[in-house]
């Protein structure tokens, strides 16, 4: 009965699937490239990513906050800059399309302040 249950929970555990359904970024999507975004709501401005082939987004929130993220094959993005060290921990999530434009929301966890973005690659 014992070898049975060990029998039980060994199958168990390599049947299971894994809960993460990404698939690689595809390396020639149109999305990979420089892209500008402003930002509007409680604050505004202008944010400069870049997209790479692995699906990384770096760039400069306001030509000086860093900011970091990934996208998806399907154009998710998500991303943030600042931290509760500085005082702002900002969060932009969205879509970027192949057709060279981008949208969504921002939303600061500390100071409370929202509000959307637009995109353009460049």
């Amino acid at each position: 009965m014992k070898n049975l249950l060990y029998l039980f929970l060994a199958v168990t555990l390599f049947s299971c699937s894994s809960d993460d359904n990404s698939e690689a970024f595809n390396s020639d999507s149109e999305l990979v490239g420089d892209w500008v975004a402003t930002y509007q709501g409680d604050d505004f401005g202008t944010a400069e990513m870049t997209v790479s082939s692995s699906g990384t987004v770096t760039g400069y929130v306001d030509s000086f906050s860093p900011i970091s993220g990934t996208v998806s094959n399907n154009g998710n993005l998500t991303a943030t800059f600042g931290s509760v060290d500085t005082g702002y921990e900002t969060t932009y999530s969205g879509n970027l399309q192949t057709n060279g434009t981008g949208s969504g929301t921002w939303s600061s966890r500390i100071s409370g302040y929202s509000g959307t973005w637009t995109a353009i690659k460049q």
